[in-house]
């Protein structure tokens, strides 16, 4: 949003008694810059004072969402759902769940659904996946494919995509748990997010954030992040390896909600 320049006479004279210390110079009230919006969301760069006095004020604590990585625990926990193992010699193209293993044979949902490693169903082949931790409390496995890519696994809703379910690590709840951000890592550079709605004693998705508009990527990793309330969330964007890319900045986002 462009600032409109103020026409002030005698310029030449103020600016001698600002350098004399006459006068202080006035301090320009900062403009939130709308930079994206669509139905559900609106983004908006603000500068680093609004940031760090809204964090101060916000006094926001997260909660993070409990994990067990220990496969041992796990499989005592998942026993009779879920089917651990690892490669035989000679056999890369299925898992030995006689072979101690971080890999995943066999799935059972909650729904009965099964999902049975090398066959591909939907974004994900279980044996391109290996086993990372287990989020009790949301019956969620997260998995980790090629480059580090995030995968999961939702027991309770019969779900395999990750766009959907999200690396748990990522979340940030709103002040009321009404909303929450989540995200996931995708291989590249940058991890994506998205926000999700608490709805039937689960979250679902709420609206995607994007990472590029003007056809340009301008988000990349969301740090310092926090919630003010329900319906804004504060958080600083960053680029590792160009921390001082012109992208990088502090930003809020808006929830357009009816209710």
């Amino acid at each position: 949003m462009a600032c409109q320049r103020n026409q002030v006479k005698n310029a030449a004279n103020i600016s001698t008694n600002i350098s004399a210390g006459k006068l202080a110079p006035t301090k320009k009230t900062p403009v939130d810059s709308l930079v994206f919006q669509d139905k559900m969301i609106r983004i908006y760069k603000i500068d680093s004072i609004s940031f760090f006095k809204e964090q101060q004020q916000a006094d926001y604590r997260r909660d993070t969402i409990a994990s067990v990585s220990d496969i041992n625990v796990v499989k005592k926990m998942l026993q009779g759902r879920v089917k651990f193992g690892g490669y035989t010699p000679g056999k890369d193209m299925e898992v030995d769940t006689l072979v101690e293993g971080n890999l995943i044979a066999l799935v059972r949902f909650n729904d009965g659904r099964l999902l049975s490693a090398g066959k591909t169903e939907g974004a994900i082949d279980l044996l391109e996946n290996m086993f990372v931790k287990y989020f009790p409390s949301e019956e969620v496995m997260l998995l980790e494919g090629g480059h580090t890519t995030d995968q999961a696994l939702d027991l309770r809703q019969g779900k395999w995509d990750v766009e959907e379910i999200g690396n748990l690590d990522y979340v940030y709840f709103s002040k009321h748990k009404k909303y929450r951000l989540n995200g996931m890592f995708n291989g590249q550079e940058c991890s994506s997010y998205f926000l999700q709605k608490k709805e039937n004693g689960g979250y679902l998705t709420y609206a995607q954030i994007p990472l590029d508009w003007n056809d340009n990527f301008e988000l990349c990793t969301l740090k310092e992040i926090f919630w003010k309330g329900d319906q804004q969330v504060y958080f600083r964007n960053f680029f590792y390896g160009a921390p001082h890319d012109k992208r990088a900045g502090f930003y809020r986002l808006d929830i357009i909600s009816e209710d």
